[in-house]
């Protein structure tokens, strides 16, 4: 038997040392940004680690790369204690300012709910879903992203 494998790679999501700009396909990060330096897993206190951790993902993809992460999401930006964040959906869009959002969405029930596409080189909003995004008592939403790198 020959052929390819996985190759396993630890590092700081918050940085990715040692992974080379532009050289990743495809990344993913569920339910795991909004807890990032909040101390609550033995992880530093470091308030912009989310940040951090999203530009060093924008870093590392390929031009034409995809990201796909989950949240918590909601009305506004909060930090629920030292658990988790929940975000504005337009915070964590202003923050990939390299990439282009391809579609967004929060689970209800189950179903998803669809906010954001890009549809024919056009970017449909669907402001009125935006703006009813139940906030959850402290938990938000889930949302789901899709981004593909400039």
């Amino acid at each position: 038997m020959g052929g390819g494998g996985i190759t396993y790679i630890q590092a700081n999501a918050t940085l990715l040392e040692g992974i080379a700009d532009n050289s990743i396909t495809s990344l993913s990060a569920l339910c795991s940004v909004e807890h990032f330096g909040l101390g609550r897993y033995g992880d530093p206190i470091e308030p912009d680690a989310w940040e951090k951790a999203l530009k060093s993902f924008q870093r590392v993809l390929k031009p034409q790369g995809k990201l796909y992460i989950s949240v918590p999401v909601g009305a506004e930006n909060k930090v629920c204690f030292n658990a988790h964040r929940v975000y504005k959906p337009q915070t964590i869009i202003d923050t990939l300012d390299q990439m282009q959002i391809v579609e967004m969405g929060y689970i209800e029930g189950f179903d998803i709910i669809e906010c954001i596409t890009w549809q024919d080189k056009e970017l449909i909003m669907h402001q009125e879903r935006l703006d009813s995004i139940p906030d959850i008592k402290n938990n938000g939403k889930t949302g789901l992203f899709e981004f593909i790198k400039l």
